[in-house]
């Protein structure tokens, strides 16, 4: 990100992507989501032929603070079926 421009100290929304095989499993992590600082998006992933959750935190792109919740909520999937789909967030660069 760094090496792309982006300006890291700009807090933006970080995307935490799950995918599970079926819909209540998907309803079942959302469920898990208490924190009143995150947001979840349900939906079908047609690609995967699955279910995906988004769950959505706005902060500063640090890296020790997205690798620590990105462990705690695959941590969250996997207890309901589901598994870590990888991250991302929009480059600032202004």
């Amino acid at each position: 990100m760094r090496d792309g421009g982006d300006l890291l100290v700009k807090p933006r929304m970080i995307d935490y992507c799950f995918v599970f095989p079926d819909r209540e499993w998907s309803i079942e992590f959302a469920r898990a989501i208490t924190e009143s600082d995150l947001e979840v998006c349900l939906s079908y992933y047609e690609e995967r032929k699955m279910r995906q959750a988004i769950v959505q935190k706005y902060m500063i792109p640090e890296h020790g603070a997205i690798g620590a919740l990105e462990v705690e909520l695959t941590r969250r999937a996997i207890l309901v079926g589901g598994e870590a789909d990888g991250w991302g967030c929009m480059r600032i660069t202004e």
